[in-house]
Parts: C-alpha cells; structure tokens; sequence
C-alpha cells in the first residue's frame, strides 16, 4: 500500500504503510532481490526501493508482485499514472492477486476514478473477505462519493477486524460527524490524535468537530496546526479557519485566511459571501458589497439559486444600514 492524499475535501491524509506481501516460491537471490527492495519500500526509501525492485523486474518481468510493488514505489513519489500502468499489467499476469487489487483501489481513487477504485476494492474484498485494508480502502472510496454512511460501515468493519490506525479512526471521525453521530466521532478524532499527534486527517476532523459545536477557539487552534504541516494542501482549511476567526469577530485573520482561499477557488461563492462578513466587520462596506455582488454571481451561475437569494439578501441588508446576517 501506498502512502495516500485525502484529496475529498482539498485536504492531505497520511496513511500508515504496509509492506507488500512477499512473493511465494521464491529462492535465494531472486527472494533477496524482492525482499531488499520491499523492505527498502517499508523504511518510507522509495527512491532506492524503486532502483532495486528494477533491478529485479529485469531479471524477472513475469513476476506480478514486483511490478506492484514498482507501482507502489512510483504511486509515493508522485507518479500515479506510472504506477497504475504497472500495477495493470500486474493484474493481467494474475488476475488474483488481491493485494493488487487493493492498491490499485488507492490510486484509482487519486486520479478520481471512483468507479473503477469501487470495482477494484470490491474485487478485493470477493478474494479476502477479511482483509481489513481493504475495507478501509472501500470506505475511503464511498467516503469520496459521498457515501458516508456506507463509509463508517466499511471503517467499523476494517476496525473490527483489528485494523488501527490514526488515519481510519480519523476518517471515521469525519464519517460518524457526517452522519450526526458527535460523540462518537470525538472518541475517535481523540483516539486518532492519541495514536499521531501529527495526523493531518486527526486534525482536519477534530477542527470541524470543535466548528460543529461552536468551541471555536480549539477549532481554530487544530487547523492552524493541520495548515502549518502542509499550507499549500490546506485550501478548505483556510475556510474554516476563517469561519471560525469571523464568529469570534477576529476579522482580520479571517481576512488574511480568506484572501488565500478566494485566491486559490475563485470560483467558490462561499468564500466571496465570508471574505465579506470580513470586510464589513472591519467597515469595509463597499468593499463587502463587491464580493456579496461576486458571490451571488458564482452561486447564479453555479445553479445555486437558494445561495443566491441569501446573498442578495445580504445586500440588501448592507444597503439599507443593516448587518449583512447570512
């Protein structure tokens, strides 16, 4: 398995790696050969892995279980596309390979192929029915969909099978806050932390559960520490962070945070409606008045009619000497 991107929300996951399964049959050099480049693979060495499990492709092409340990290699350093190709033709050569099947399912995900990353982990699942990575994988594949009650059922399943991880209690924060279940995502955005204080996915769903229940300043305090490992994949989180500065009125950062998220969606009516609370927060009306115009334009031509409508309404507020409530 590959280190993944939660790209579902413009947001980064870390997942934790797990070593290919060794090939069977094997002798001596040729199980050497494997075995260094997996075990190159497993210490997070990708370029190196990848040189040796080369070295081993060119004296075994027909070995499928190296081609996806390439592809897995590959899938790390960025390379998806490259990756996929090797882990096709791997496939072809053994069409039940299910670890194949499984990573495959990862990086169709990444290329937003959510069809084909649900065939693959069903696929995956008919072969192992017991595989938990598997079931987490097909809950972050229907989690990608929208699906989030059938998420949390494939993370119960890959935790009941024993699987634990501060990514999978993480995505099944974000799954049981998505489906009204507060408590019980806040025992796991905790345990997620507990296991990776560092865990990008931990944060994100502890931030938006502090949001839920209005405890801004810890919502503020999580994603500013989500953003810090990684600004340039933190673009949602820069929203909510403003959301969460314009309630407690901080509307400067809230400006700052929102000049970076217009920036990067301009096409987003959300963030033109709270970069102008913002502004109109620090008296900036026509200011506020430019981006509520901007707004109601993105969500008119976005089909968004009810968005709209309560932007227009926001203006009209403004223009009578009324606080533009959303």
């Amino acid at each position: 398995m590959h280190y993944r991107n939660f790209l579902v929300l413009s947001l980064s996951t870390l997942a934790l790696v797990a070593a290919p399964r060794p090939a069977l049959g094997q002798q001596g050099g040729a199980t050497d050969g494997y075995t260094r480049a997996a075990a190159l693979f497993h210490a997070g060495q990708f370029h190196e892995s990848l040189t040796a499990i080369d070295e081993y492709i060119s004296a075994h092409p027909q070995d499928a279980r190296a081609l996806v340990l390439r592809g897995d290699d590959k899938a790390d350093l960025g390379g998806q596309r490259a990756a996929l190709k090797d882990y096709d033709a791997a496939l072809k050569m053994n069409p039940r390979y299910q670890y194949g099947y499984v990573t495959r399912c990862e990086t169709r995900l990444l290329l937003d192929d959510d069809s084909g990353a649900l065939a693959d982990c069903e696929m995956a699942l008919k072969l192992d029915s017991s595989d938990p990575l598997a079931y987490e994988d097909r809950g972050d594949v229907q989690f990608a969909r929208q699906a989030y009650d059938l998420a949390l059922a494939d993370y119960d399943k890959a935790v009941s099978l024993g699987r634990s991880n501060a990514y999978l209690f993480a995505a099944r924060c974000d799954s049981e806050r998505l489906v009204g279940n507060i408590d019980l995502a806040k025992a796991d955005c905790d345990k997620s932390l507990i296991l990776d204080p560092k865990s990008r996915r931990g944060l994100w769903a502890f931030g938006r559960i502090a949001l839920v229940e209005k405890r801004y300043g810890d919502g503020i305090s999580t994603l500013t520490a989500y953003i810090a490992l990684d600004p340039n994949k933190s673009t949602t989180a820069y929203y909510f962070r403003a959301l969460a500065n314009n309630a407690l009125k901080n509307y400067g950062a809230a400006l700052a945070d929102l000049n970076i998220y217009v920036q990067r969606a301009p096409t987003d009516g959300d963030g033109y409606k709270e970069r102008a609370l913002a502004l109109y927060g620090r008296g900036d009306k026509n200011a506020a008045r430019n981006d509520l115009s901007t707004a109601k334009l993105r969500y008119t031509k976005g089909g968004d009619q009810a968005g709209a409508a309560r932007v227009a309404a926001m203006l009209e507020a403004v223009s009578a000497g009324r606080d533009p409530t959303p």
